[in-house]
């Protein structure tokens, strides 16, 4: 734990340094990244919000994720967490925006990917990265996972910046 938190250290100094605002997006880890970025003192200097868009219906409502992008490639794929992202940038003040989307077990949903599928993407206005995992571990420890390499993948991103 104590690693994470030095990096989300890291992180804030680096966002603040290049004046950047991070907001999530998340599913499959339910609040997890935002946990460990507002776990340090003074996170609201670079972290403004999140959304935990579990359903597919909260995908839609809340974040404008298109329901014929969710039915063609499924709520775990690319192209569902760039439109998670993106609807995330637009409703909220946020430089960057860090979406995550996954399948967590014991069981899968009712498509053919495999528990432990997940993809993330970091986003701003003029690029996105996205990257795609495949955990084999617990329900909780690939939540816990997810969440800190969307961390990883988040400062990686602005340091690029």
């Amino acid at each position: 734990m104590n690693s994470i938190l030095e990096k989300v250290k890291d992180l804030k100094k680096m966002a603040l340094s290049k004046n950047q605002l991070i907001s999530t997006a998340e599913s499959c880890t339910g609040g997890l990244i935002s946990k460990y970025l507002t776990d340090i003192p003074g996170s609201s200097s670079f972290f403004e919000s999140s959304i935990i868009s579990y359903s597919n219906k909260s995908k839609i409502s809340l974040l404008n994720v298109n329901p014929d992008t969710l039915s063609n490639y499924g709520a775990v794929s690319e192209q569902v967490v760039r439109e998670m992202g993106l609807g995330l940038l637009k409703i909220s003040s946020a430089d960057i925006a860090v979406s995550v989307s996954g399948i967590m077990g014991p069981n899968s949903d009712n498509t053919s990917k495999k528990i432990g599928s997940i993809w993330i993407c970091v986003m701003n206005k003029f690029k996105a990265d996205s990257n795609y995992l495949e955990l084999s571990k617990s329900r909780q420890e690939n939540r816990e996972e997810a969440a800190k390499i969307a961390i990883m993948n988040l400062y990686d991103f602005i340091s690029e910046l």
